[in-house]
């Protein structure tokens, strides 16, 4: 996994996620990657299309903050309020292309994890991160299993998401964030 020190020597590589967080990634080796995930205090950018999958399993360790965790399952439904998109990737950017299918999101469960807390989440589960305490990083170990991509949501009109680098002022919050980490590890 990318440790902190790491985080903050490849700082300026960090890019923003349409799901509101700023993110680090590793290069994948035989399919396996690390990520470095940064929610700040303050919140921007969470579309309403949230729920979604990975084409990897996950496992992520809280190193600060605190996050809820929901579970689902779609049922597929003619007259159902979720719509189901791809997630499709151009260089930099991503986008939603509507699939045609309806349905209803099942909350199968949920869970909260905190600082000093682990969980694991199979490649393929529909989720929804909600952060309860900002800041919030975790560190992620990634295994892809070379599934499709799905979010769901009722929002048909969501624009492709530029994945920019972060700016020098995000940058400075960014570094802010890790050092005050690195700091309290040091206690």
């Amino acid at each position: 996994m990318i440790t902190t020190n790491q985080a903050l020597a490849r700082i300026q590589e960090f890019r923003l996620h349409p799901l509101g967080f700023f993110y680090l990634r590793s290069n994948a080796v035989n399919g396996t990657s690390s990520r470095f995930h940064i929610w700040p205090s303050r919140e921007f950018g969470v579309p309403d299309n949230e729920c979604h999958q990975h084409t990897f399993d996950i496992r992520s360790s809280i190193l600060a903050g605190r996050m809820k965790s929901e579970l689902f399952t779609f049922n597929p439904s003619a007259g159902g309020r979720e719509r189901e998109f791809a997630v499709e990737y151009d260089i930099a950017k991503s986008s939603l292309r509507p699939t045609g299918r309806s349905g209803v999101l099942e909350r199968i469960c949920e869970f909260d994890s905190h600082a000093g807390a682990s969980y694991f989440l199979q490649a393929g589960v529909i989720h929804r991160v909600s952060i309860m305490q900002r800041p919030c990083v975790t560190a992620l170990a990634t295994v892809d299993r070379g599934i499709e991509i799905f979010s769901y949501g009722q929002d048909v009109a969501e624009a492709p998401f530029d994945r920019r680098l972060v700016d020098s002022s995000e940058i400075d919050e960014i570094g802010n964030i890790l050092r005050a980490l690195t700091t309290s590890s040091r206690r």
